[in-house]
């Protein structure tokens, strides 16, 4: 057994060593004689060797980019993990890699900014990085290898605090105890206080209406804020450290708004649903293992859910029970469909599903006539689905970072179009149904293969002035 352990000691600091001896500081090149003008042209550009054509870029070429929004998905959260480690917060890190065909690196070289640091900390801060590259090598493979420059925060700077002005609001403890108006007083704003619990003050005003106790270190949400502070309207605790089970709140009719956003919860609390008049809820910034619609099902006021981030892999078919929202949030999760269900959300005129792995979109969604944004961008989207004309009131549509190569027809059947988002598809030619959307003010065309710095040069010119005279604003 001790040989045992000491062959698992001595494989890690193989591990460790091994990391230490593949990144190192910019200004090390010269030390360890290395030429980073031999480097580059040995490793071709990331895009240049990822992507080829541009008809492979819309299939690989996208994937790449996918793959390195997750890679920094993962980066930020291995940095929260060891943020005890770095000597500041919020600096910048700006790397060079090289990256081998197997997604090993065969070097990197890296230098921060932000901060006069010391070699020590520059030597404690290459150690964190290095332990990064060795447990996640470039998660994508190639024939040859390839370089890839990055620029990244590391830990975020302290924010200042955000200090409310005006009558009936107090900032402070201090203040909240030595007024002898408690009356006037309609919102308390102890946000960032580093506060461990809820201050007894808080119970001392008879006419309060919000309380802002985000950003802080709270592990509990007491059951006494909704129960002693009848005119409690809105209650943020956003950035706390508060668990499935600490979230108590006692059946009420005064509450209107509920900001749970980054805590520690995994599922819809059970307590959420006293709050039977609530008409906002956020709870993005969570990880929530599973989305259980029967804790909200009650609330027949909620127009406005968050979800922003949550951790989702699927949305249940219960969806549909939520008949009553007007804005539902799922930025940035990990959906890869999304329920037929969704189209039974009569009300729904507001809908973001950015930033996640949709393929395509629900024949159902065309049934949501009163829908008037939708944000689908940075998905994998090629097409939209039959029907989508029936969205009479459409205003703004976002089908940036997708997949698109031709633009859909369909969209010129869209009367209330007003402002459209394309950029950063694979789309090669000029799309003449923009001519025909009559009511359209805004489209955004960047980083297409076929629009650029050169497109007034090209042969669409004509059209893109003609879209100009139409009083739409191009930008491409």
């Amino acid at each position: 057994m001790a040989k045992f352990f000491l062959w698992v000691l001595l494989a890690l600091f193989s591990l460790s060593s091994l990391a230490q001896e593949r990144v190192f500081l910019v200004r090390d090149t010269t030390r360890l004689n290395v030429s980073l003008a031999e480097l580059t042209k040995k490793y071709s550009p990331a895009l240049a060797r990822v992507a080829g054509q541009q008809s492979v870029f819309a299939t690989r070429g996208r994937q790449f980019l996918d793959t390195l929004t997750a890679r920094n998905q993962r980066f930020y959260s291995f940095i929260e993990r060891n943020k005890k480690r770095l000597p500041f917060p919020g600096l910048l890190l700006q790397t060079q890699e090289f990256v081998r065909p197997d997604g090993t690196f065969e070097l990197v070289f890296c230098q921060f900014s932000g901060k006069e640091l010391t070699e020590q900390q520059e030597a404690q801060l290459v150690g964190v990085v290095a332990e990064w590259y060795v447990q996640n090598p470039f998660p994508f493979k190639t024939t040859s290898g390839f370089r890839w420059n990055s620029m990244t925060s590391i830990g975020s700077v302290p924010q200042k605090r955000t200090v409310r002005r005006a009558p009936g609001v107090i900032n402070t403890l201090e203040a909240a105890e030595k007024t002898t108006r408690p009356d006037t007083v309609k919102m308390l704003a102890f946000n960032q206080l580093d506060l461990t619990n809820v201050p007894e003050v808080v119970y001392r005003f008879p006419n309060l209406e919000e309380l802002d106790l985000s950003k802080n270190a709270l592990h509990e949400l007491p059951a006494r804020l909704t129960a002693d502070i009848p005119t409690l309207r809105r209650l943020s605790l956003l950035y706390n450290s508060i668990p499935d089970d600490s979230v108590f709140i006692t059946r009420n009719k005064h509450l209107q708004s509920l900001n749970l956003q980054g805590n520690k919860l995994t599922k819809i609390p059970v307590a959420v649903r006293q709050n039977r008049r609530l008409e906002s809820l956020w709870l993005g910034n969570n990880k929530l293992k599973e989305l259980d619609i029967r804790s909200l099902r009650r609330m027949r006021r909620l127009t406005d859910l968050n979800l922003y981030n949550a951790g989702l892999t699927t949305l249940p078919r219960t969806v549909r029970r939520l008949k009553h929202v007007k804005v539902l949030d799922l930025y940035y999760n990990k959906l890869t469909v999304l329920p037929r269900q969704l189209g039974r959300m009569k009300r729904l005129e507001q809908l973001a599903v950015a930033h996640n792995e949709l393929k395509e979109l629900p024949a159902s969604l065309t049934k949501l006539r009163r829908l008037q944004v939708l944000y689908v961008h940075h998905n994998r989207l090629s097409q939209l689905p039959t029907d989508f004309q029936r969205l009479r009131y459409l205003r703004i549509l976002d089908l940036g970072y997708n997949w698109y190569t031709v633009v859909p027809n369909v969209l010129a059947s869209l009367p209330s179009l007003e402002e459209l988002s394309l950029n950063n598809n694979n789309v090669q030619e000029f799309p003449t149904v923009l001519l025909s959307i009559k009511g359209l003010k805004k489209v955004y065309m960047g980083s297409n293969p076929l629009f650029g710095r050169e497109a007034m040069n090209s042969i669409y010119a004509p059209q893109i002035k003609q879209l100009e005279a139409n009083n739409t604003q191009v930008t491409y």
